[in-house]
């Protein structure tokens, strides 16, 4: 699987030489999506870690696809909803050292339920997070991959929560909207 998708390129820092291996993987475009009950998340099983886990419905680019069509796309095969409106939140690195592709973070209320379509490699259950239980999710580490992490952090914090001490606390009572 990832034979052809490793790059050795030659590195010298300070008079060392050496080979740094990293793979070329496509970009991912993620989704945050709020409807009136909450967020809409997957759970899903994830071979690397042997377990389910919650997560943003995301996934890979296709060659020459715009990241806000894979993130509609990504959405509608996940979870079967279907997005009016999509802002950009945010591009990071999510492992700079073993890669450098990106995620592209999106934002969409009020998406349009509908059927899903998943690949064929794909068992997912949707779940919808109330926002009041979102972080409950990130202090116990339930949603702990990085873009999802990243993700609900944004989310919370356009809403006015901040973590004090260990804690998730609402700051303000008028409810915003990421990006």
């Amino acid at each position: 699987m990832l034979r052809n998708r490793i790059r050795r390129v030659p590195v010298t820092v300070r008079g060392t030489h050496y080979i740094h291996e990293y793979l070329v993987l496509p970009d991912v475009c993620a989704v945050i999506a709020e409807i009136p009950e909450g967020v809409i998340l997957v759970e899903q099983f994830r071979p690397a870690l042997g377990r389910k886990i919650l997560e943003l419905p995301a996934g890979r680019l296709r060659r020459g696809e715009e990241p806000v069509q894979g993130a509609r796309r990504e959405l509608q095969e996940e979870t079967g909803y279907q997005a009016g409106d999509m802002r950009l939140l945010s591009r990071f690195y999510p492992s700079v050292g073993l890669s450098r592709h990106k995620v592209h973070l999106y934002y969409t209320v009020n998406p349009v339920p509908g059927p899903t379509n998943w690949d064929p490699t794909e068992e997912i259950e949707v779940k919808i997070i109330p926002v009041n239980e979102v972080p409950n999710l990130l202090i116990e580490g339930r949603a702990a991959d990085a873009k999802t992490h990243l993700g609900l952090v944004y989310f919370l914090n356009a809403r006015g929560w901040l973590l004090q001490r260990g804690r998730w606390r609402p700051v303000q009572t008028s409810q915003g909207s990421p990006g």
